[in-house]
Parts: C-alpha cells; structure tokens; sequence
C-alpha cells in the first residue's frame, strides 16, 4: 500500500514541559507539526485548551478538513492505562490523575479512534519501526532526560507485561558506589539530567558558602547556582574540570549499571538511548558506558547486543503516536501489519 492510500492520522506528544502535535501517515513522514511551550501552572486543562487550538492549525497546513483524520494516537509523559485509553498520573503536571484522555481527544477533536501510550514506549515504537531500530528485535529503548523513561519492543509492538506497563527502568534500584557508604539510589536520582544538575548546582552552594567562585560550571551559569544545567556539566567535563567529571562519571556508571541487569534479564539485540543526556556524545557518554558493560555484563551475552543513540531527535515520540494511530485504523480494518517502512 503506498503512503497516498493511507488515511491521514493525527500524532500527539504530552510532556512535562513540551508538547507537540504532528499530522501524517504513520509511515515515518510528518506532514505537519507544531511545538508549544506547556505551562505547569494551567495544569491539564491548560494542555487540553493548547490542543484544541493547534489541530485546526496543522489541519490548515495541510488543506483537510477534521473529518479526514482516521484516528489518532498520543504519547503522554506519565504512566497509562492504555486498555481504558485513562492517564494514571503526571509526575510534572497536576489535573491528569485517571483522566480518561482517548474519550476526550474522541469528543473534543472528533477523532473517531485514539490510542495512548506512556511517551517512552511509543518512542521506542518510533525508534524500532523508522530510525536505529530497524530490524532489530528485541529492541530496549531507553529516554534520559529530566527523567528516565524505557520501553521494550517486540517484532515492532510496545511489550506491556500485565498490562500496567514495563521497563520502567528509571525506577530500579541501583547501588551507588562512588560512595564509601553504598548507597542504593534509584536509576533516575542519579543519573537523569534533572539529577545531573542537582548534584552540580549542590556542589557550586557549597563552593560559593566557602568564599569559591572560581568553578567552570559555575562561571558558565554566571555564578548563579540555579542556572546550571547537564550541558554545563558535560562541557566542563570534556574540558577536564576534575569535579564535573565525577558528576558525570556517577551518572554513566549507574546507567550503565542499570543497563547490566536489564540486558542481563531481557537479552535485546540492541539498546538505544535517546534524551538530553544522551546529546552529551560518544566520548563523554555512549564510549564509558559500553566500557563498564563490556565488562560487567553476563559473560555469555557479550557481543550479543550494541548501544547506539537514538536516531529520530525530537520528532520521536511524533513518530510513535502516528504509528500508534495506524496500528488502530489497521485493527479496525481487520489487516494489521508491523510493514510500516517510510515509503
């Protein structure tokens, strides 16, 4: 079937700080997309009010009227419960808790069926149908941003366990043993870029309480603690800044750890990460990482699988919604396929 006999499809993307909203076919093209700014402030009827307003726009864009959008399909920043189409929860965003979210997008955007997906699983989705991931299966895919999320795909579906979800892989406990005591963190308190800063803007408090102001990070954010971000960090480090690489070091050295037991348990063919953090690059990020597997990992399992960075960049989780939204027209259609190759 050639991507002119699709049906339009509508893709949407629900952070804690940033949504989007792309019109296409699911076959690895967008059509149209737009990107706003979310305000946690205006809660979730804030995000649905920003919704409402930007479909006719892309709708414009593109020269189609609403009823020729067959269905769509959302990512959405928080766990789901993706049978009853309801958000569980924001962490980010208050207002979201059981809000039935497919109903709504079906009233509200007259868009006769909607699927949702937490963000990270239709990411991961995006990744193993259009960008690293192709051909490769099982796939684990995992987002480190101001959180860290994963998602598992088999043969080019989204792995559930139960039902409630799977490879929450930000939540597992973790030893930390860049300290004398052992500590036992979980994944995302250290090693996400909300986690990153943390300890940075920590360290640059107690340098400023000592008379020191003389730190590399903390003249990049202009002596102002609550400036600093990750990319400040990495900068600092590649320039050999002693402190900001053990910063850094922590957080490669508990995903990489983290990764262990998940390739040790889930044996994927390759592993994908994506996010900000991963922006830090090869050298700094992806290179120390696969260096501590290489040496931690199940012996047997060694050069069994590889670690690459994403490959969709910003659009990815735009890309999985839409290909959740065909996977729904296809179901209805009695002809579902995983042949999903950009035409």
């Amino acid at each position: 079937m050639t991507a002119t006999a699709q049906p339009f499809l509508l893709g949407i993307e629900i952070g804690g700080t940033k949504l989007q909203l792309g019109l296409g076919r699911g076959d690895g093209q967008i059509l149209a997309l737009e990107r706003r700014t979310i305000e946690p402030a205006r809660g979730a009827a804030g995000i649905l009010a920003q919704i409402s307003e930007v479909v006719p726009i892309l709708l414009s864009r593109v020269e189609i009227t609403r009823d020729q959008v067959a269905a769509g399909g959302i990512g959405f920043g928080g766990p789901v419960d993706v049978t009853r189409g309801v958000v569980t929860k924001s962490h980010q965003v208050a207002g979201w808790d059981r809000f039935p979210l497919a109903e709504w997008a079906r009233a509200h955007l007259q868009i006769p069926l909607v699927s949702i997906q937490n963000d990270a699983d239709t990411a991961g989705l995006a990744e193993a149908r259009f960008g690293a991931g192709v051909g490769f299966s099982p796939l684990l895919y995992v987002t480190i941003g101001s959180g860290i999320g994963g998602g598992l795909i088999l043969d080019n579906q989204i792995y559930r366990g139960s039902g409630a979800g799977a490879l929450e892989i930000g939540h597992l406990w973790i030893v930390d043993r860049t300290t004398s005591d052992l500590d036992v963190v979980k994944l995302e308190d250290v090693a996400s870029g909300w986690a990153i800063a943390a300890a940075a803007r920590r360290y640059a408090e107690r340098q400023i309480a000592d008379g020191l102001g003389e730190w590399k990070v903390l003249q990049s954010a202009d002596g102002i603690p609550s400036r600093i971000d990750t990319a400040m960090v990495a900068e600092a480090a590649k320039a050999g800044d002693q402190e900001a690489s053990y910063i850094l070091g922590k957080a490669v050295f508990a995903m990489a750890h983290a990764l262990n037991q998940a390739i040790t348990l889930l044996a994927p063919h390759r592993v994908i990460l994506g996010g900000g953090v991963s922006l830090i690059g090869e050298e700094f990020w992806f290179a120390p990482i696969r260096n501590q597997l290489n040496l931690n990992v199940f012996p047997p399992f060694r050069g069994s699988f590889d670690v690459v960075p994403a490959a969709l960049g910003e659009d990815v989780v735009i890309h999985g919604a839409l290909a959740l939204a065909r996977d729904a027209v296809a179901n209805v259609d009695g002809s579902h396929t995983t042949e999903t190759r950009p035409s």
